[in-house]
């Protein structure tokens, strides 16, 4: 199972009190139903259903261990590490400076 640099740096070095949102990648053969309900008796609440059977999950950064050992996962990261929101995305092309 890949789990995220961020993950892993939370998973070392959690804050006790302090919740993350983390998206939990199913794997091909996981029912999602059956991992949501894991993930919730290990302490997450489940925010929303994504694309490709994939969840959305908040916990606690010290229950992401238990989190991380749930069968049917192929990935955990950080639900920051999937989209950038409308009002950081950037244009970084200035056809003035390219000639253009």
């Amino acid at each position: 199972m890949y789990v995220s640099r961020a993950v892993e740096t939370l998973r070392a070095e959690p804050i006790d009190g302090a919740s993350v949102s983390l998206v939990l990648e199913t794997a091909e053969d996981a029912d999602s139903a059956a991992v949501a309900t894991a993930a919730e008796a290990a302490g997450a609440s489940v925010e929303r259903e994504l694309q490709f059977d994939d969840l959305q999950v908040t916990v606690d950064q010290t229950a992401i261990d238990a989190i991380c050992a749930l069968d049917g996962l192929a990935a955990v990261q950080t639900a920051d590490a999937i989209g950038t929101h409308p009002d950081e995305a950037e244009e970084d092309f200035d056809p003035d400076a390219e000639g253009g």
